[in-house]
Order: C-alpha cells, then structure tokens, then sequence
C-alpha cells in the first residue's frame, strides 16, 4: 500500500497543472481536514529519495502510513458528499490520489 500511494505521490508531483487557490477557510471542517492530509501525502512523497538514509526513510513511511494510507477513500467519500458544491468539487478534482 505504501509503495501504491508513494507511486502516485510522485506522479502528482510531477503532474504540471495549475494551481487552484484555496478558500480553506470557507470550507467545512472534514474537507479542510482532507485538505491538509492531501498536502502532507504530497509534501512527503517530494520528501522521497532512493539516496536519504534509511532512517529518514522509515520516518517518511511511517507518517505516509498514518496520513495517506485511506487517502483515496476519503476523496471519493468528499466527492459525494460535496458534489453540489464546485469550489470543493474543483479542489477536490486537483488532488489525484489512486
């Protein structure tokens, strides 16, 4: 799973799409919480390199394990829930997690 979600964290990173600006502060609680899970399962996938020592590395797999283990779900589930609202639905759809 780790390797999964690691996968796609690079290939976000990579990904050269504009960004959206965030309105956090008139989003619900839940999606601003899903929000700032997103950008910590990207901020670490970019913290990623085959050449850190191990140590860092076992950090890095231990938060990705924490934060972005359900991160998929949690999106689908907020895609649902929100799909009334666009500017959710627009950040939502910016963030692609498989």
């Amino acid at each position: 799973m780790v390797i999964r979600i690691f996968f796609f964290a690079i290939l976000y990173c990579v990904n050269i799409s504009p960004v959206i600006a965030k309105n956090e502060e008139n989003f619900p609680e839940d999606v601003t919480s899903f929000f700032h899970d997103a950008d910590i399962c990207q901020y670490l996938a970019g913290e990623w390199d085959s050449n850190i020592p191990q140590k860092r590395k076992n950090e890095l797999s231990n938060e990705m394990n924490k934060t972005c283990s359900n991160i998929y779900k949690r999106q689908q589930y907020f895609k649902k829930k929100y799909i009334r609202n666009k500017l959710i639905m627009q950040e939502l759809n910016s963030h692609e997690f498989y």
